[in-house]
This record gives structure tokens, C-alpha cells and sequence, in this order.
């Protein structure tokens, strides 16, 4: 199976002006907030081995965020290490079960791991913690290719 949901590059950002942006937000005095916004944006763009830096950081700085580790599971998954991105995901659930961007990223971890009966299971319980448009949208994108795929295989 392969991952598609990847955010593609935003106009404008290169990996210099992402350095230079991180200089600019200098020392962290926000609890790890900066290098997660930080990580968002080189996430956006798809330098991953970037992003994954500074969600840890995020991570180390504060780690009762679960939504900090969701982000670094994401990342770890998009960088292809998918057995950092369960440990980070199931850390971040551990600590807050009922988020919903938690049950999304296991979801997509499960399935690129192929395990698409667990996946389903996630995309599930996501959908009935009724989550943001896009994310609903790409739960309903998956949770149907993956029950399809099930059901080719009977």
C-alpha cells in the first residue's frame, strides 16, 4: 500500500528560508510551541528529515502535548521509519485516547504497515469523533479504498 495523502510544497519555501525562519524564532520560551510550528512548515513543504528534528524538539521541550507527538509520528511515517511513527502515535494516544488527529495518524501508520483491519478500525473511530473536513475527508477517502481492497481479496 502506499501513503497518499503528502503534502506538497508551498510556493516560496525553500529549505534557506526555512533555516533562516527558524533563526529568526530564536530561543524557545513557548514550551516547544515554535519548533512545532516550525516542524509543520518543513513538513509542509516534505523536508522530513527536518520536520522530524524539530517535532522532537517540540517533543523533548513539552512532552504532555500529545498533539506534538502526533505531529512527530506523521513525520516519522512520511520519512519512512513507520515503527518510530507507532511508538510516537501510540505515546500521543496514551496520553489523550480521544484525539482525533491521534486515531487519523494511526490509521495511516496501520495502513502503511498493512495492517488494513486495524486501519479501518482507527479511520472508524476517527470518523465517529467527528474531526476537521479535510480530515474527515481523507478518513472517508481511505477507510473506502481500504474496505474495497478488503473485499477484492475474499
Amino acid at each position: 500500500m502506499t501513503l497518499r495523502h503528502r503534502c506538497g510544497p508551498r510556493k516560496g519555501w525553500t529549505p534557506e528560508a526555512l533555516v533562516r525562519r527558524e533563526k529568526a524564532i530564536g530561543p524557545n520560551p513557548w514550551g516547544g510551541y515554535n519548533h512545532n510550528s516550525l516542524g509543520r512548515e518543513f513538513f509542509q513543504v516534505g523536508y522530513w528529515e527536518m520536520a522530524v528534528s524539530e517535532f522532537e524538539k517540540a517533543v523533548e521541550i513539552n512532552p504532555w502535548q500529545a498533539l506534538f507527538k502526533v505531529n512527530l509520528a506523521r513525520a516519522y511515517l512520511s520519512a519512512g521509519d513507520a515503527k518510530k511513527a507507532q511508538r510516537a502515535v501510540d505515546a500521543a494516544l496514551r496520553q489523550e485516547p480521544n484525539s482525533v488527529a491521534g486515531m487519523f495518524a494511526a490509521g495511516l501508520i496501520h495502513e502503511k504497515l498493512g495492517h488494513a483491519d486495524e486501519a479501518i478500525r482507527w479511520y472508524r473511530r476517527c470518523l465517529a469523533l467527528k474531526p476537521s473536513l479535510g480530515m474527515r475527508w481523507q478518513a472517508e477517502e481511505s477507510l473506502d479504498w481500504l474496505v474495497r481492497e478488503r473485499e477484492k481479496g475474499r
